[in-house]
């Protein structure tokens, strides 16, 4: 079989020529163009060698040869798109007494609209659509119609099949359910299949003739997608049947656009962090001495090449637990350890960074018992909740770091002197990639995902996080985290 094809019939030169150039350059389909009817119907009567998808007849030729034309797409089951250069309901009643599938206003200077639709129906051929009906005269006319918008439909005369189709065929798209079946009616059907289909994108549409139109809103509150009331028009029907494939289409799109953005993340911090590691090595190799005793240009080059090289492995490190947060591989491996030791830990490594803006940290913590956390997220979670204070208060300013107990919870706030967050953007703060309206005080560079994976961390050991502030008042960013039920409360952890 040759590749798809369209047949233009217009004795309009310069409309057919229009015509040809705007689907060649949309679809890439190859278009037959001719003047006559007997033509185009001889075309249409070897459609099984040359697999025209679409008859496109231009309502300006004469009435018998578009009758000829009309009854030739019939025979070879090719449906046929009737053109105007205006819109008038004779026109479109005519197309329509002629069984045409829809009409469209084109004319040599804009013909994209049957550019448009003529490339819609190559792409609905592999898309598959499940009719839900009792009854067989409606379940038959159904297919009829759609099949002529090249879909392909599978039937189920009960909603017990129905569900047993949507099971053994996860490319369904779109379900065409009827509302008055003796089994289950169709709001319960729709009930169903998003309770069983909830991971699936499905377009769901409700039909009846017999209830009342007040069931579109049960069809629309129990997870259906549109609703069509009997008697419907054919273009109404490939209308609504349309946005909703349409709907699904651009919702998997962007889910198969996500995957490949957590892919690229993943391999991208993989890569990053051994050549940033070894970068941080050797500068620390010169800063300790091991390369030979160094001059002072030296030691300060190596230092800062040491310094970039932490925040390029942090970077990875964030880029890593994105990802992992998205796709729920975030797991804690959980150890017996002491929160107070680890937060002064975290405090004298940001205090490198903090003594550049002449930032003091102040901490004070309460002896509590061992926690059963991971101690290497949980030290990620403090040094982006420490950074975050320290990149947004003004030069020689103090953040002070604070930890207590309340209701078998370790509660730890960050208190910083910055501008403070605005209430409208609260929702946005621990969202990745978000920058809001506050600025670092010293131009530091900033991703916008050290709160996201802090908010993930903390999610991941039952914990919860949130931020307290008056906008030009500083903010505390605090956490909260579980001490544990089996924890022994007469030993506790003494950091010095």
């Amino acid at each position: 079989m040759s590749d798809p094809r369209i047949l233009f019939a217009s004795d309009n030169a310069a409309l057919a020529a229009s015509l040809v150039g705007h689907c060649s350059a949309a679809s890439g389909l190859r278009a037959i163009r001719t003047d006559n009817a007997a033509a185009a119907a001889a075309a249409l009567a070897e459609t099984a060698t040359q697999d025209i998808v679409l008859c496109v007849v231009d309502m300006a030729l004469p009435q018998a040869e578009v009758e000829r034309l009309a009854a030739a797409s019939a025979n070879a089951r090719v449906p046929w798109l009737a053109v105007g250069d205006r819109y008038t309901s004779d026109l479109r009643k005519r197309a329509e007494t002629l069984d045409a599938i829809d009409y469209v206003v084109a004319d040599a200077e804009d013909c994209q609209a049957v550019a448009r639709f003529a490339e819609r129906l190559l792409r609905n051929r592999p898309v598959r659509i499940l009719v839900v009906e009792d009854s067989g005269f409606m379940r038959a006319h159904l297919r009829r119609q759609l099949r002529r918008y090249q879909f392909r439909v599978h039937m189920a005369a009960t909603p017990g099949m129905g569900m047993r189709i949507l099971e053994q065929r996860p490319d369904i798209m779109a379900v065409i359910i009827d509302y008055d079946m003796p089994d289950q009616n169709g709001v319960e059907l729709t009930r169903s299949i998003r309770r069983q289909f909830r991971h699936r994108e499905i377009c769901l549409i409700g039909i009846s003739g017999k209830a009342p139109r007040s069931i579109s809103a049960e069809f629309l509150k129990n997870g259906g997608d549109d609703y069509l009331h009997k008697p419907f028009e054919r273009e109404e029907l490939y209308s609504r049947v349309l946005h909703g494939v349409v709907a699904v289409e651009r919702i998997l799109e962007i889910k198969r656009l996500e995957r490949l953005r957590r892919m690229f993340l993943s391999m991208l911090a993989h890569d990053l962090k051994s050549p940033a590691g070894g970068i941080v090595g050797a500068a620390n190799l010169i800063l300790d001495g091991i390369c030979g005793q160094v001059g002072g240009e030296v030691r300060e080059m190596a230092a800062v090449i040491s310094q970039a090289g932490r925040r390029l492995c942090t970077l990875a490190s964030n880029m890593q637990d994105l990802t992992r947060l998205e796709t729920g591989r975030l797991e804690p491996v959980l150890a017996s350890t002491c929160l107070d030791s680890l937060i002064l830990e975290r405090v004298r490594l940001a205090e490198a960074t903090a003594s550049g803006k002449g930032i003091r940290l102040e901490v004070t913590t309460r002896p509590l018992p061992p926690m059963e956390i991971d101690a290497d997220l949980v030290a990620r979670l403090l040094d982006n909740v420490l950074s975050n204070a320290v990149k947004f208060s003004p030069l020689r300013s103090v953040v002070r770091v604070e930890m207590d107990a309340a209701s078998q919870e370790a509660v730890v706030r960050v208190r910083d002197q910055g501008p403070g967050i605005q209430p409208e953007e609260r929702a946005r703060l621990f969202k990745p990639f978000e920058r809001l309206s506050a600025k670092p005080t010293a131009g530091e560079k900033s991703l916008g995902l050290g709160l996201a994976i802090a908010e993930g961390i903390v999610a991941a050991h039952g914990g919860r996080i949130w931020v307290e502030s008056t906008p030009g008042q500083g903010a505390s960013f605090c956490f909260a985290l579980p001490i544990g039920k089996g924890a022994d409360q007469s030993s506790v952890c003494i950091c010095e």
